[in-house]
């Protein structure tokens, strides 16, 4: 993203402590960010950095960090694995949420089959690291 000197064009957490943005950041629907702590790309102290900030001007925010999961863990190399998706999971449920019969349904639904190979996973984690 070119560095620091671009930070204002690029960065959320620059976007909505701007005087044209700050009064309209209370207005937003909640807010969950998902973050993998072991994130090599955007630390995932960015993601808490930007949820203080939303927190701070009014907004419903928050952050759900996944303990060892790097940038593309989550939405790339989990859902190709199959079995159990944390992340899939948070989603399904804070859509679901207050809805008895949904969750029910999710409580019982089949786990997710394998798309890849693990050893095609792993090797892919090493040669693009995030």
């Amino acid at each position: 993203m070119e560095g620091e000197e671009s930070q204002h064009l690029f960065s959320p957490e620059v976007k909505i402590e701007s005087p044209s943005f700050r009064h309209a950041v209370s207005l937003l629907p909640p807010i969950t960010l998902f973050h993998g702590n072991a994130d090599y790309s955007i630390p995932s102290a960015s993601s808490q950095t930007f949820v203080d900030a939303l927190q701070r001007l009014g907004a419903k925010a928050e952050l759900i960090l996944y303990k060892g999961k790097t940038h593309t863990d989550l939405f790339l190399q989990d859902p190709l694995r199959g079995g159990k998706d944390d992340l899939f999971d948070h989603i399904v449920a804070k859509i679901h949420a207050g809805d008895k019969d949904a969750l029910a349904k999710d409580a019982i639904a089949p786990p997710r089959r394998r798309l890849v190979p693990e050893l095609l996973l792993r090797l892919a984690g090493h040669i693009s690291p995030f």
